[in-house]
């Protein structure tokens, strides 16, 4: 009996690694700026091939419809501020590295408690697995291909530590979330039906990886971020609902059209600038979890975004 608690203990240890021990640190990318900005190092090629930024470099080509080149990296290193700015650099050195030492020295909390909270939204056989680059310059936070980059002189992160850990658990969801959802692909979307998958999946992707430290945020009292002002009020929640339940209205409408510019731009300038992606998005999970639990979400996950905005009563 002893002998099978002991096996079973290990078996258990062993799967406790799985779920947290996936996750890995590089910060080679603050280092190298450092040293090109502040030691008068040339550091030009070895920047713009590590790894770090060459992920935010992938990931603009991907997803975005002005993408940052890699002459747009290294002429930005070499002070033309291309989408990257290292105009603070200098200036910030001493801020920078005292950033990277709280990192390094939190990284057992970072995995042990930041890591773990998307594991409440995603499915059992999700086996965790991600590097996270820290790195100056380029997108505040972006999460793809099992990698994360984020950027420590965010505002944001600069002013409070624990912003970069409540992130991290947001984009390690979206890692998790693509195993089983493929990420849409805006630009080969033709028709008004196309545009009404991506904003489903994107709002249930967002706003479940806006879910993921809800609780933690409410615990710590970390709730000045606007999307959860706007979730903690209902007026303003209401107001954003409103706002999402009218864009689909209005997709539905003219689902057999022809997709233009000019819709496009209207419904993501919408769905992403006023933050219904996140809002609603968010909302919609919390009312998933609290009438039928975590464990329905998990199983929404590998369903289509569409169960997930189907699953709840309309109002």
């Amino acid at each position: 009996m002893k002998q099978k608690i002991k096996i079973l203990s290990v078996l258990m240890f062993i799967m406790s690694l799985q779920l947290i021990g996936q996750v890995s640190f590089d910060y080679s990318g603050v280092e190298i700026i450092l040293e090109h900005f502040t030691e008068n190092q040339d550091n030009v090629e070895k920047i713009a091939n590590n790894q770090g930024y060459q992920h935010i470099l992938l990931h603009s080509k991907k997803y975005s419809s002005n993408p940052i080149t890699k002459d747009n990296l290294i002429n930005s290193l070499n002070g033309k501020n291309e989408g990257f700015d290292f105009s603070q650099v200098k200036k910030r050195k001493v801020e920078y590295v005292q950033i990277i030492e709280y990192l390094k020295e939190n990284e057992p909390e970072i995995k042990s408690e930041y890591a773990k909270l998307c594991l409440k939204y995603l499915p059992d056989d999700y086996v965790q697995k991600a590097t996270i680059y820290y790195v100056i310059g380029g997108y505040n936070g972006i999460a793809f291909n099992d990698k994360i980059c984020m950027n420590i002189d965010y505002e944001q992160f600069r002013k409070n530590y624990n912003e970069i850990k409540l992130y991290i658990a947001h984009e390690l969801f979206h890692i998790g979330f693509e195993k089983y959802q493929p990420l849409p692909d805006v630009f080969k979307a033709e028709t008004v039906k196309d545009l009404k998958e991506i904003v489903l999946s994107q709002t249930m992707n967002e706003g479940l990886a806006t879910l993921t430290p809800y609780q933690k945020r409410i615990e710590m009292n970390e709730i000045s971020d606007s999307d959860y002002q706007i979730l903690l009020n209902e007026k303003a929640l209401n107001k954003k609902i409103n706002q999402f339940d009218s864009v689909i209205k209005y997709l539905d409408e003219n689902i057999d059209e022809k997709l233009t510019n000019e819709i496009l731009g209207n419904v993501l300038g919408q769905c992403s600038g006023d933050r219904l992606f996140y809002i609603v998005g968010c909302h919609t999970g919390l009312e998933i979890e609290e009438k039928f639990g975590s464990n329905k979400i998990k199983e929404l996950v590998k369903e289509s975004p569409e169960k997930f905005f189907d699953i709840l009563p309309k109002k």
